[in-house]
């Protein structure tokens, strides 16, 4: 028998998309909320509320909402993992230099 499929949710930025684990997300989230920056709340904000609608998200974040997700996955994932890292893959879409 096979294992049964881990539910993921479709993140896209600009025209790339990456899937993210449910456990990602929600580290993701968790990131977003400890960092003291409204634009970090506003961007948690809409992530939550395309969440809850379906599972891809298409965000088109502001400047300052990039670098708080660039941070946030920081925090989320302090050691980026090269492959099966949803949140590796996520951070070049958010301008990582």
């Amino acid at each position: 028998m096979r294992a049964a499929a881990i539910p993921r949710t479709e993140v896209t930025l600009g025209r790339d998309t990456v899937a993210l684990r449910q456990d990602e997300l929600d580290r993701l989230l968790r990131a977003l909320a400890t960092l003291e920056d409204e634009a970090a709340g506003t961007i948690a904000e809409e992530i939550s509320a395309l969440r809850v609608a379906g599972v891809r998200l298409h965000l088109m974040p502001t400047e300052a909402e990039l670098k708080a997700l660039r941070a946030a996955i920081r925090v989320a994932e302090p050691v980026l993992r090269t492959s099966g890292s949803g949140l590796a893959r996520l951070l070049p879409l958010c301008g990582d230099s």
